[in-house]
């Protein structure tokens, strides 16, 4: 139980990597706030996490706009408590080779997300610096190191990821991992050494 008591919340955690992290972190004892574009689905995660014996609840978030970002992040403080742990896992592709890439999808990727990590960041970091602690994740991924044909803009959002996770230097949730800041963990399978 090396997150007892502690609240982390999730975002597009309904299903996926996601939902992994958020059961993972509530069998470790958070309460997790499952924050999705899919209400229905976040509320069937969040009702599963009550299950294993922690406070849950599902929140509908569209991770590009301010506006619900901010209600998001008051809603998870007035039903939960402190943010100690924020994980940015909501992402979206739009694959396709540059030379037909439209511009509503580029814009697609890069708001949901880097946009939307940037937003839910700058939002718990307020909170954690009135606490004077937090954790701050976000899930990049391979293609941000080498690339992917028809990946220009998925690339470009997880490359940019990792710079803006660098410049906030928050990262990992457990006491354990007190000393790790603003680095990159390599979890690929050994898609990229």
């Amino acid at each position: 139980m090396r997150l007892k008591d502690r609240n982390a919340f999730i975002t597009g955690a309904a299903q996926g990597i996601g939902k992994s992290i958020a059961m993972g972190m509530a069998r470790e004892g958070a309460n997790v706030a499952i924050a999705d574009i899919n209400i229905e689905s976040a509320e069937e995660t969040a009702q599963e996490i009550k299950e294993l014996g922690v406070n849950s609840l599902a929140i509908k978030l569209d991770v590009s706009s301010q506006e619900d970002v901010a209600k998001a992040f008051s809603t998870f403080t007035d039903k939960l408590g402190p943010v100690d742990i924020l994980v940015n896992n909501a992402g979206i592709t739009r694959d396709t080779l540059l030379m037909r890439m439209k511009e509503e999808d580029w814009d697609a990727v890069i708001n949901i997300n880097l946009k939307g990590t940037f937003l839910c960041s700058k939002e718990a970091v307020k909170l954690m610096a009135k606490q004077r602690q937090g954790k701050i994740i976000s899930i990049s991924s391979v293609v941000a190191f080498m690339g992917n044909p028809g990946q220009a803009n998925y690339s470009a959002s997880k490359a940019g990821l990792i710079g803006l996770t660098k410049t906030i230097a928050k990262f990992l949730s457990s006491a354990e991992a007190d000393y790790i800041t603003g680095q990159v963990i390599h979890v690929n399978g050994g898609m990229y050494m």
